[in-house]
């Protein structure tokens, strides 16, 4: 059986500030070739017309060309066409990488085995799109037997089957909650859902809010859940070396939080709940900036002022954007990990914590309940005195805390790599994609 070419938006992978979506981008395609799949990866990097030497070296217009004056006459020109000639079709030609070394790229490429380029495309689209509410339709040079769209976005490739994955519904449940929303969000997201031929989400709670709010049919819509890889995890004694060396905390007496400083994350009421419960644990916030994040981050100053000759005796202290390798160690070294947000499609960073056997305590946001199950503590992500209490019991029960470590990884084992493929396999069978892993 021959390997089906799949196309697959990079939309998020090139952004420093890698968002959940740049983590799903490649578990997904990793998912693909896992189970016999070719994956084409689109990029929409404003290349070069290129002349001379250039004509011969087409990755060095992709990813030699960062920005300047070129750039922004390119982007230009894509205005100008969108505005006035309202193009909605663009050709993605695939870049050729012989003798190219693209390894040292940083972020890093998700795994692929080809490179399509369709010029400043995902920007043109979402200009189409605000203008008129037309999908704009992207033609690969080469045949392609599907095309899987990681997030909502108004594009197509005509004549194949188009899945497309919707995390969750925050911007049109709760807007406050999110950067992008309005309007156009409910405008955008009524359009996929309609031209998707199927759409992939990430949890049950996913699934029926989806089904429900946009009256997507039930076999329109399928959980594949999302992988979460085995960790890098350190040597016991070598993570609480570097905890205590690096971070001055010390191993177990203090909880974790990683994740984008934002208000969707309830980094307000985690803080004001911990500082109720009154327990001798630090708590060590650790992630990039979001928005909204200055209320945040002026608590935090306000608890660590009294301590600033001490800093290592702070309640609560932000680490700021971590190397992977030492949120790791950080995560695997605490008394709990704490992720109450108000809501959450998937919950990757808990799944991790339970690798580790690190007790979770989560909320009951979104998809949370069933990610965790019964190897955390979830509490209403609003209930202050409630969230205090599940700190002071995590905080002072050794037994209970055993308990949950042990049921951890059990539950984690849940959204491994093999389950995933398995119901991978399933939703590209629905569109009539047989996948070669996946027999029949």
């Amino acid at each position: 059986m021959n390997a089906p070419l799949i196309l697959v938006d990079g939309s998020h992978v090139l952004k420093r500030d890698g968002t959940g979506i740049s983590s799903y981008t490649r578990t997904l395609t990793a998912g693909l070739k896992a189970v016999g799949a070719e994956v084409a990866l689109l990029l929409d990097r404003v290349a070069t017309s290129g002349r001379g030497d250039l004509a011969l070296a087409p990755a060095i217009q992709v990813f030699g060309h960062q920005g300047g004056q070129r750039a922004v006459s390119e982007r230009l020109r894509m205005v100008l066409t969108t505005r006035f000639g309202l193009r909605r079709e663009i050709v993605a030609r695939e870049i050729a990488l012989e003798g190219v070394d693209i390894a040292s790229l940083e972020p890093p490429l998700p795994p692929f085995d080809r490179i399509f380029n369709a010029n400043a495309f995902f920007a043109h689209a979402g200009a189409v799109f605000a203008l008129n509410g037309r999908t704009t339709r992207v033609i690969p040079r080469e045949k392609v037997a599907a095309a899987h769209w990681t997030a909502p976005l108004p594009v197509r490739v005509p004549g194949v089957p188009n899945l497309v994955t919707l995390h969750d519904l925050i911007p049109l449940q709760q807007p406050h909650l999110v950067l992008h929303r309005g309007a156009r969000w409910a405008r955008l997201h009524q359009a996929v859902v309609r031209d998707a031929d199927l759409i992939v989400t990430v949890s049950e709670r996913s699934r029926e809010d989806i089904r429900s709010l946009l009256g997507v049919a039930a076999d329109r819509v399928v959980n594949t859940y999302q992988p979460v890889p085995p960790l890098p995890r350190f040597e016991r004694d070598n993570a609480e070396r570097l905890v205590r060396n690096v971070y001055g905390a010390e191993p177990g007496k203090y909880a974790f939080f990683c994740g984008a400083i934002e208000p969707k994350k309830n980094l307000y009421r985690l803080i004001e709940a911990f500082l109720m419960a009154g327990t001798d644990l630090q708590l060590l916030i650790a992630g990039p900036l979001g928005w909204l994040y200055d209320e945040i981050l002026e608590i935090i100053t306000l608890c660590g002022a009294p301590f600033a000759q001490k800093p290592e005796l702070t309640p609560v202290r932000r680490l700021g954007y971590l190397p992977r390798r030492h949120v790791v160690a950080l995560m695997q070294c605490a008394r709990f990990f704490a992720f109450p947000s108000i809501y959450e499609g998937f919950g990757v960073p808990a799944v991790e914590a339970m690798q580790l056997g690190t007790p979770v305590l989560a909320s009951t946001g979104g998809s949370l309940p069933e990610v965790v199950g019964d190897a955390g503590v979830t509490v209403d992500p609003l209930d202050l005195d409630g969230m205090a209490a599940a700190v002071r019991r995590l905080g002072g029960d050794d037994d209970f805390c055993a308990e949950l470590a042990a049921r951890g990884p059990l539950q984690a084992a849940k959204f491994s790599r093999e389950a995933y493929q398995e119901r991978l396999v399933a939703a590209y069978k629905a569109v009539g994609v047989r996948l070669p892993a996946g027999g029949g």
